[in-house]
Protein backbone atom coordinates (compact mmCIF):
# COMPACT_ATOMS: atom_id res chain seq x y z
CA UNK A 1 0.00 0.00 0.00
CA UNK A 2 1.32 3.50 -0.89
CA UNK A 3 -0.46 5.85 1.64
CA UNK A 4 -0.82 9.67 2.07
CA UNK A 5 -1.16 10.75 5.51
CA UNK A 6 -2.77 14.65 6.45
CA UNK A 7 -1.98 15.58 9.66
CA UNK A 8 1.32 13.31 9.93
CA UNK A 9 2.74 15.60 12.69
CA UNK A 10 -0.20 14.90 14.81
CA UNK A 11 -0.84 12.22 17.67
CA UNK A 12 -2.58 10.13 15.24
CA UNK A 13 -0.73 10.64 12.27
CA UNK A 14 2.99 10.24 13.45
CA UNK A 15 1.26 6.68 14.84
CA UNK A 16 -0.27 5.95 11.64
CA UNK A 17 3.32 6.83 9.43
CA UNK A 18 5.19 4.81 12.07
CA UNK A 19 2.41 1.72 12.19
CA UNK A 20 2.44 1.97 7.97
CA UNK A 21 5.64 1.43 7.66
CA UNK A 22 6.16 -1.81 10.00
CA UNK A 23 3.95 -3.27 8.29
CA UNK A 24 6.01 -2.62 4.98
CA UNK A 25 3.61 0.35 3.33
CA UNK A 26 4.90 3.27 2.15
CA UNK A 27 3.95 6.37 3.71
CA UNK A 28 4.04 9.88 2.69
CA UNK A 29 3.10 12.48 5.37
CA UNK A 30 1.56 15.97 4.63
CA UNK A 31 2.55 18.56 7.45
CA UNK A 32 2.43 22.21 6.62
CA UNK A 33 5.64 24.48 6.39
CA UNK A 34 4.95 25.67 10.17
CA UNK A 35 4.39 21.99 11.49
CA UNK A 36 6.50 20.72 14.90
CA UNK A 37 7.85 17.23 12.68
CA UNK A 38 9.45 15.90 15.94
CA UNK A 39 7.03 13.14 16.26
CA UNK A 40 8.51 11.74 12.42
CA UNK A 41 11.97 12.12 13.79
CA UNK A 42 13.84 8.45 12.53
CA UNK A 43 11.26 7.21 10.03
CA UNK A 44 11.97 6.38 6.63
CA UNK A 45 9.31 8.39 5.14
CA UNK A 46 8.69 11.25 2.41
CA UNK A 47 7.04 14.83 3.44
CA UNK A 48 5.10 16.83 1.46
CA UNK A 49 3.88 20.56 2.51
CA UNK A 50 0.43 21.71 1.84
CA UNK A 51 -2.55 22.55 3.55
CA UNK A 52 -6.05 20.47 3.19
CA UNK A 53 -7.35 23.87 2.63
CA UNK A 54 -5.47 23.85 -0.50
CA UNK A 55 -7.16 21.29 -2.92
CA UNK A 56 -4.09 21.81 -5.09
CA UNK A 57 -1.51 21.22 -2.69
CA UNK A 58 -3.86 18.14 -1.69
CA UNK A 59 -3.73 16.82 -4.77
CA UNK A 60 -0.19 16.93 -5.45
CA UNK A 61 0.52 15.09 -2.09
CA UNK A 62 -1.77 12.66 -3.03
CA UNK A 63 -0.17 11.69 -6.66
CA UNK A 64 0.57 7.96 -6.55
CA UNK A 65 -1.24 6.94 -3.53
CA UNK A 66 -3.52 4.22 -3.03
CA UNK A 67 -5.29 5.16 0.24
CA UNK A 68 -5.47 8.49 1.51
CA UNK A 69 -5.85 8.92 5.84
CA UNK A 70 -7.36 11.66 6.46
CA UNK A 71 -6.17 12.45 9.84
CA UNK A 72 -5.49 16.77 9.62
CA UNK A 73 -8.50 17.96 11.95
CA UNK A 74 -8.84 21.25 14.50
CA UNK A 75 -8.66 19.20 17.62
CA UNK A 76 -9.39 21.59 20.66
CA UNK A 77 -12.28 22.80 22.80
CA UNK A 78 -10.76 26.15 23.24
CA UNK A 79 -9.20 28.75 21.27
CA UNK A 80 -11.33 28.07 18.07
CA UNK A 81 -14.08 29.93 16.61
CA UNK A 82 -17.32 27.36 15.61
CA UNK A 83 -17.01 28.64 12.12
CA UNK A 84 -13.42 27.87 11.46
CA UNK A 85 -13.80 24.50 12.91
CA UNK A 86 -16.73 23.81 10.96
CA UNK A 87 -14.58 25.12 7.99
CA UNK A 88 -11.39 23.15 8.67
CA UNK A 89 -13.68 20.05 9.12
CA UNK A 90 -16.21 20.20 6.01
CA UNK A 91 -13.12 21.67 3.46
CA UNK A 92 -10.76 19.50 4.39
CA UNK A 93 -12.59 15.98 3.85
CA UNK A 94 -14.21 17.66 0.61
CA UNK A 95 -10.63 17.96 -0.73
CA UNK A 96 -9.36 15.17 0.60
CA UNK A 97 -12.63 13.10 -1.48
CA UNK A 98 -11.59 14.96 -4.57
CA UNK A 99 -8.07 14.73 -4.42
CA UNK A 100 -8.06 11.16 -3.99
CA UNK A 101 -10.29 11.15 -7.63
CA UNK A 102 -8.40 13.42 -8.90
CA UNK A 103 -4.64 11.25 -7.75
CA UNK A 104 -6.84 7.95 -8.58
CA UNK A 105 -6.76 6.96 -5.06
CA UNK A 106 -8.89 3.67 -4.36
CA UNK A 107 -10.09 4.93 -1.03
CA UNK A 108 -10.11 7.83 1.84
CA UNK A 109 -10.46 7.06 5.30
CA UNK A 110 -11.67 9.30 7.24
CA UNK A 111 -10.53 10.04 11.10
CA UNK A 112 -13.82 11.02 12.77
CA UNK A 113 -14.54 10.29 16.66
CA UNK A 114 -16.77 8.33 18.70
CA UNK A 115 -17.88 11.95 20.48
CA UNK A 116 -20.13 11.57 17.11
CA UNK A 117 -22.58 9.82 18.75
CA UNK A 118 -22.20 11.36 21.91
CA UNK A 119 -22.60 10.05 25.50
CA UNK A 120 -25.59 8.37 27.75
CA UNK A 121 -26.29 9.93 31.51
CA UNK A 122 -26.19 6.33 32.62
CA UNK A 123 -23.55 3.17 32.27
CA UNK A 124 -25.12 2.51 28.27
CA UNK A 125 -22.69 1.15 25.88
CA UNK A 126 -23.02 2.97 22.23
CA UNK A 127 -22.49 1.69 18.57
CA UNK A 128 -22.34 2.91 15.23
CA UNK A 129 -26.13 2.59 15.30
CA UNK A 130 -26.33 5.55 17.61
CA UNK A 131 -27.94 9.25 16.29
CA UNK A 132 -25.04 11.60 14.87
CA UNK A 133 -25.60 14.59 17.33
CA UNK A 134 -24.72 18.18 16.38
CA UNK A 135 -26.35 20.22 19.17
CA UNK A 136 -26.24 20.36 22.68
CA UNK A 137 -22.05 19.08 22.36
CA UNK A 138 -18.80 21.07 22.18
CA UNK A 139 -18.10 22.48 18.99
CA UNK A 140 -15.20 20.04 18.09
CA UNK A 141 -18.32 16.96 18.71
CA UNK A 142 -20.51 18.74 16.32
CA UNK A 143 -17.46 19.55 13.61
CA UNK A 144 -17.16 16.38 13.43
CA UNK A 145 -20.17 14.67 13.03
CA UNK A 146 -21.13 17.45 10.89
CA UNK A 147 -17.86 16.52 8.60
CA UNK A 148 -19.16 12.90 8.55
CA UNK A 149 -22.45 13.65 6.91
CA UNK A 150 -20.69 16.16 4.48
CA UNK A 151 -18.30 13.25 3.77
CA UNK A 152 -20.17 10.73 2.96
CA UNK A 153 -22.63 13.00 0.52
CA UNK A 154 -19.55 14.16 -1.21
CA UNK A 155 -17.72 10.68 -1.86
CA UNK A 156 -21.48 9.38 -3.23
CA UNK A 157 -21.34 12.46 -5.56
CA UNK A 158 -17.75 11.88 -6.61
CA UNK A 159 -17.34 8.43 -6.88
CA UNK A 160 -14.50 7.73 -4.36
CA UNK A 161 -14.59 4.84 -1.51
CA UNK A 162 -15.10 6.04 1.81
CA UNK A 163 -14.43 4.57 5.20
CA UNK A 164 -14.94 6.15 8.61
CA UNK A 165 -13.30 5.66 11.98
CA UNK A 166 -14.32 6.55 15.07
CA UNK A 167 -11.81 6.42 17.58
CA UNK A 168 -12.55 6.86 21.19
CA UNK A 169 -10.24 9.09 23.72
CA UNK A 170 -6.60 8.12 22.75
CA UNK A 171 -3.57 8.88 24.35
CA UNK A 172 -0.34 7.77 23.01
CA UNK A 173 3.43 8.04 22.18
CA UNK A 174 4.73 10.95 20.12
CA UNK A 175 2.51 13.71 21.21
CA UNK A 176 4.59 16.55 20.88
CA UNK A 177 1.70 19.38 20.13
CA UNK A 178 0.76 18.31 22.42
CA UNK A 179 -2.80 17.14 22.28
CA UNK A 180 -5.72 17.97 24.19
CA UNK A 181 -6.58 14.14 25.33
CA UNK A 182 -2.74 14.55 27.10
CA UNK A 183 -4.80 17.22 29.38
CA UNK A 184 -6.65 13.67 30.63
CA UNK A 185 -2.94 12.81 32.54
CA UNK A 186 -0.98 16.02 32.78
CA UNK A 187 -3.95 17.73 33.88
CA UNK A 188 -4.53 15.28 36.66
CA UNK A 189 -1.20 14.70 37.69
CA UNK A 190 -0.60 18.82 38.04
CA UNK A 191 -3.97 18.98 40.54
CA UNK A 192 -2.78 19.20 44.13
CA UNK A 193 -6.37 18.25 45.05
CA UNK A 194 -6.78 15.63 42.81
CA UNK A 195 -10.04 15.55 41.53
CA UNK A 196 -11.98 13.21 39.82
CA UNK A 197 -15.82 12.77 38.83
CA UNK A 198 -18.73 10.38 37.80
CA UNK A 199 -19.60 9.04 34.20
CA UNK A 200 -16.88 7.35 32.25
CA UNK A 201 -14.70 7.13 29.11
CA UNK A 202 -13.28 4.75 26.85
CA UNK A 203 -9.22 5.23 26.47
CA UNK A 204 -7.36 3.72 23.87
CA UNK A 205 -3.82 3.64 22.47
CA UNK A 206 -3.29 6.19 19.43
CA UNK A 207 -0.73 3.11 18.08
CA UNK A 208 -3.86 0.88 18.41
CA UNK A 209 -6.43 3.42 16.79
CA UNK A 210 -3.94 3.29 13.58
CA UNK A 211 -3.68 -0.28 13.33
CA UNK A 212 -7.69 0.48 13.35
CA UNK A 213 -7.20 2.97 10.57
CA UNK A 214 -5.08 -0.01 8.58
CA UNK A 215 -7.86 -2.42 9.27
CA UNK A 216 -10.21 -0.24 7.45
CA UNK A 217 -7.86 0.64 4.62
CA UNK A 218 -7.48 -2.32 3.84
CA UNK A 219 -10.69 -4.38 4.47
CA UNK A 220 -13.41 -1.88 5.74
CA UNK A 221 -16.98 -1.83 3.92
CA UNK A 222 -17.14 1.23 2.15
CA UNK A 223 -19.72 3.89 3.73
CA UNK A 224 -19.59 2.64 7.07
CA UNK A 225 -18.48 3.58 10.28
CA UNK A 226 -16.44 1.44 12.86
CA UNK A 227 -16.00 2.43 16.16
CA UNK A 228 -12.24 2.03 17.23
CA UNK A 229 -12.25 1.72 21.24
CA UNK A 230 -10.71 -0.23 23.66
CA UNK A 231 -12.24 -0.66 27.52
CA UNK A 232 -14.86 0.95 29.45
CA UNK A 233 -14.00 2.61 32.58
CA UNK A 234 -15.16 4.83 34.64
CA UNK A 235 -13.10 8.08 35.18
CA UNK A 236 -12.47 6.80 39.03
CA UNK A 237 -10.83 3.87 37.66
CA UNK A 238 -8.34 6.14 34.97
CA UNK A 239 -7.19 8.30 38.09
CA UNK A 240 -6.70 5.50 40.21
CA UNK A 241 -4.63 3.91 37.59
CA UNK A 242 -2.59 7.22 36.86
CA UNK A 243 -2.04 7.45 40.64
CA UNK A 244 -0.63 4.01 41.17
CA UNK A 245 1.83 4.61 38.13
CA UNK A 246 2.93 7.31 38.98
CA UNK A 247 3.12 6.91 42.70
CA UNK A 248 1.17 10.25 43.68
CA UNK A 249 -2.11 10.34 45.73
CA UNK A 250 -5.27 8.51 44.82
CA UNK A 251 -7.92 10.82 44.10
CA UNK A 252 -9.69 12.79 46.92
CA UNK A 253 -12.53 14.67 45.49
CA UNK A 254 -15.39 14.10 43.42
CA UNK A 255 -16.62 16.36 41.45
CA UNK A 256 -20.10 16.76 39.98
CA UNK A 257 -21.50 18.71 37.22
CA UNK A 258 -22.82 22.41 38.41
CA UNK A 259 -19.17 23.18 40.31
CA UNK A 260 -17.48 21.79 37.16
CA UNK A 261 -19.14 24.16 35.46
CA UNK A 262 -18.34 26.87 37.92
CA UNK A 263 -15.00 25.82 38.10
CA UNK A 264 -15.09 25.88 34.05
CA UNK A 265 -15.90 29.51 34.18
CA UNK A 266 -13.56 30.98 36.30
CA UNK A 267 -11.09 29.31 34.29
CA UNK A 268 -12.25 30.77 31.08
CA UNK A 269 -12.39 33.90 32.93
CA UNK A 270 -8.67 33.58 33.45
CA UNK A 271 -7.87 32.34 29.95
CA UNK A 272 -8.81 35.29 28.77
CA UNK A 273 -6.52 37.21 30.53
CA UNK A 274 -3.37 34.54 30.77
CA UNK A 275 -4.40 33.68 26.78
CA UNK A 276 -3.45 30.44 27.69
CA UNK A 277 -5.73 27.35 27.38
CA UNK A 278 -7.70 26.65 30.52
CA UNK A 279 -7.82 23.26 31.73
CA UNK A 280 -11.71 22.78 31.19
CA UNK A 281 -14.68 24.67 29.84
CA UNK A 282 -18.33 25.29 29.92
CA UNK A 283 -18.94 23.13 26.71
CA UNK A 284 -16.77 20.45 28.11
CA UNK A 285 -17.75 20.94 32.14
CA UNK A 286 -21.69 20.26 30.89
CA UNK A 287 -20.43 16.22 30.01
CA UNK A 288 -19.44 15.97 33.63
CA UNK A 289 -21.25 12.41 34.59
CA UNK A 290 -21.72 11.51 31.49
CA UNK A 291 -20.91 7.97 30.31
CA UNK A 292 -18.54 8.00 26.53
CA UNK A 293 -18.86 3.99 26.02
CA UNK A 294 -18.54 2.48 23.16
CA UNK A 295 -18.41 -1.14 22.12
CA UNK A 296 -15.66 -2.33 19.26
CA UNK A 297 -17.77 -5.72 18.19
CA UNK A 298 -17.89 -3.98 14.73
CA UNK A 299 -14.16 -3.66 14.15
CA UNK A 300 -12.96 -6.87 15.77
CA UNK A 301 -14.95 -8.78 13.69
CA UNK A 302 -11.46 -7.85 11.15
CA UNK A 303 -8.84 -9.04 13.63
CA UNK A 304 -9.21 -5.72 16.23
CA UNK A 305 -7.88 -6.63 20.02
CA UNK A 306 -6.39 -3.34 21.71
CA UNK A 307 -4.54 -2.76 24.72
CA UNK A 308 -5.86 -2.78 27.92
CA UNK A 309 -6.28 0.83 29.91
CA UNK A 310 -3.71 0.10 32.17
CA UNK A 311 -1.49 -0.87 29.09
CA UNK A 312 -2.31 1.90 27.41
CA UNK A 313 -1.23 4.77 30.56
CA UNK A 314 1.75 2.91 31.25
CA UNK A 315 3.18 3.35 27.88
CA UNK A 316 1.84 6.99 27.47
CA UNK A 317 3.64 8.11 30.70
CA UNK A 318 6.78 6.09 30.31
CA UNK A 319 6.92 8.71 26.69
CA UNK A 320 5.54 12.18 29.10
CA UNK A 321 8.39 11.08 31.31
CA UNK A 322 10.77 11.28 28.30
CA UNK A 323 9.41 14.00 26.54
CA UNK A 324 9.65 18.00 26.94
CA UNK A 325 5.97 18.22 28.49
CA UNK A 326 7.53 17.82 31.83
CA UNK A 327 10.07 19.82 33.58
CA UNK A 328 12.66 18.26 35.90
CA UNK A 329 10.99 19.61 38.77
CA UNK A 330 7.74 17.93 38.24
CA UNK A 331 9.18 14.52 36.94
CA UNK A 332 11.21 14.86 40.73
CA UNK A 333 7.65 14.74 42.65
CA UNK A 334 6.53 11.29 40.77
CA UNK A 335 7.32 7.44 41.47
CA UNK A 336 7.04 5.71 38.69
CA UNK A 337 5.54 1.86 39.51
CA UNK A 338 8.08 -0.48 37.93
CA UNK A 339 6.20 -1.13 34.79
CA UNK A 340 6.67 2.19 33.47
CA UNK A 341 9.97 2.65 34.47
CA UNK A 342 10.42 -0.32 32.08
CA UNK A 343 8.49 1.25 29.13
CA UNK A 344 10.62 4.20 30.40
CA UNK A 345 13.66 2.61 29.48
CA UNK A 346 12.53 1.58 25.40
CA UNK A 347 11.31 4.71 24.79
CA UNK A 348 14.21 6.36 25.79
CA UNK A 349 16.03 3.84 23.12
CA UNK A 350 13.29 5.35 20.61
CA UNK A 351 14.44 9.05 21.59
CA UNK A 352 18.10 8.60 20.68
CA UNK A 353 16.57 7.99 16.97
CA UNK A 354 16.51 11.24 15.76
CA UNK A 355 17.18 11.10 12.05
CA UNK A 356 14.23 11.58 9.82
CA UNK A 357 14.72 11.54 5.44
CA UNK A 358 12.85 14.83 4.49
CA UNK A 359 11.89 14.33 0.82
CA UNK A 360 9.66 17.89 0.18
CA UNK A 361 7.94 17.12 -3.05
CA UNK A 362 5.95 20.91 -2.70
Amino acid sequence: MRALVTGANGLLGSNLVRELITRGHEARAMVRRTSNVEGLAGLDTSMVYGDVRNIDELTRAAEGCDVIFHTAAVFSYWGYTREVMMETAKGGVTNALDAAKAAGSKRVVLTSSTAVFGGSDGPKVLDEHAALVEVGVPDYFASKAIQERVALEHAAKVGVELVVANPSLFVGSYDYRPSASLATITGYLGDPLKITYPGGVNIIHAGDVAIGHILLAERGEPNEHYVIAAENVTWREVHDTISELCGVPKPRIKVTRTPALAAASLMELAAKITRKAPLATRALAEQTGRYFWYSNAKIARLGFLPRSMRQTLTQTIAWLLVSPHLTNKQRAKLRPHDDVLQAMRQAQVAQRLKSVRIQDLS
